[in-house]
């Protein structure tokens, strides 16, 4: 790690995403804290994060193709700033009392436009700046820094706003996201490769169509993710009425609970980092999800706050394990020229049932109750996860064999041209 430290550009782009998971862990905190601060009502809750999913969604679909053309450098300056922008917007507004619901929504549209942009850029940009033998030392140091960000980050914002009020974690995101921009003008441009071709937007998408064709379980594995996001999309937006309604509990507990989901990932990192890399993939990947949804139903009848922060716990473990195998399964199977384009598929297929989530789901626990909307999802993804463990198809999580994605693709290609 100790050469790393000697890159001056990557030291600036390490602190700036340092600055920037802070910011952004403080954005999202902030917002959902406000919006139920000024309405009280699930369903505003959900669609806040309806404004901000489907701009994020379409932003990583439609860019992911683009990004390799684009200067990385300016465009994570762009995230920064942009997003450091809208939320003046209630920093303002608030101790003039002109806030109102409407800036909210806004800002999260904003964020939804901006934040997407700044992750994959910065990892076209580390590849700029470090030797491949270094890669995988740079991207540990950066993933590992945003995990301790996404820990310490909501607990941080919970005690803050407990404190002092929402007003002082709109000021340190700002500054956060704002010095982050900074740190990130001080670097030079990445050096990329010539692109002697420039193919639509469309055509891209086409063919990352056709790798699913070739290799179809992966397919399928987004299909099933579809509907486990879509739970997850129902869910997330309700964990602070949850809390502060359900458990009783403060900005501050909401915080803690936040961070124990990170802190599953983080402890879900490092066993599956120093376990072998199982055997049976589908088994690990499919038993992962099984208890995910388990743990659903756990938070919906427990009436104990720190039972919950277990559950939590429990759930980001699992849901780390399964991201690892998966993106695993991908970085094999996927050739490095096409990763951009089936990256739009996969976003298109694995993200799209977020936003209804967020909507039915603030509108179901408005109606009924938030336990009866985490089991009704703890259910979806358990029964979910059994159809898939009995389908056939997914018995090509475990296949090991190498397939020329490229030959197929031409292949059925002439094919069609043939016919």
């Amino acid at each position: 790690m100790k050469e790393l430290f000697r890159s001056r550009k990557f030291v600036f782009l390490w602190l700036a995403q340092a600055a920037s998971g802070l910011g952004s862990t403080f954005a999202a905190f902030a917002l959902s804290w406000l919006v139920y601060e000024m309405t009280g009502s699930k369903l505003a809750m959900g669609s806040i994060w309806l404004s901000f999913m489907l701009p994020n969604i379409i932003i990583q679909m439609f860019a992911g193709p683009f990004l390799d053309r684009w200067d990385c450098k300016k465009v994570m300056i762009f995230s920064e700033w942009f997003r450091a922008a809208v939320f003046l917007i209630p920093a303002i507004l608030i101790p003039l009392d002109l806030l109102e619901t409407w800036h909210l929504y806004l800002v999260a549209i904003g964020i939804g436009i901006a934040q997407p942009l700044f992750y994959p850029a910065s990892m076209s940009y580390v590849a700029g700046i470090l030797p491949k033998d270094k890669l995988i030392k740079g991207n540990s140091l950066l993933e590992g820094t945003g995990q301790i960000m996404m820990l310490l980050g909501p607990t941080l914002g919970g005690l803050l706003i407990s404190a002092f009020g929402t007003e002082l974690v709109l000021l340190v995101l700002i500054i956060s996201l704002g010095v982050a921009g900074i740190l990130l003008m001080m670097n030079p441009s990445a050096k990329k490769q010539q692109i002697e071709k420039r193919e639509s937007w469309f055509k891209q998408f086409k063919e990352g169509l056709q790798f699913y064709r070739v290799y179809p379980v992966l397919f399928w594995v987004g299909m099933m993710m579809m509907l486990i996001n879509f739970s997850s999309g129902a869910a997330q937006p309700m964990f602070l009425p949850y809390i502060t309604d359900e458990l009783s509990g403060s900005a501050f507990q909401y915080g803690l609970f936040t961070s124990a989901f990170s802190f599953g990932m983080v402890a879900g990192s490092f066993l599956t980092g120093t376990l072998k890399e199982p055997k049976n993939r589908k088994r690990v990947m499919l038993g992962s999800l099984l208890l995910n949804g388990i743990l659903f139903l756990g938070l919906a009848w427990t009436p104990y706050y720190w039972l919950a922060l277990v559950f939590c716990f429990g759930q980001g473990l699992f849901a780390i394990i399964f991201n690892i195998n998966n993106t695993t399964l991908y970085q094999r199977r996927v050739p490095e020229h096409l990763r951009g384009r089936v990256f739009s598929v996969r976003v298109l297929l694995a993200q799209a049932g977020i936003p209804f989530g967020a909507a039915l789901g603030g509108l179901f626990a408005e109606v009924y109750s938030i336990p009866l909307l985490f089991t009704v999802l703890g259910c979806m993804i358990a029964l979910t996860t059994i159809v898939c463990w009995l389908h056939p198809i997914f018995e090509k999580l475990n296949d090991n064999d190498v397939i020329n994605l490229d030959v197929q693709i031409k292949d059925e290609g002439e094919h069609k041209v043939s016919s």
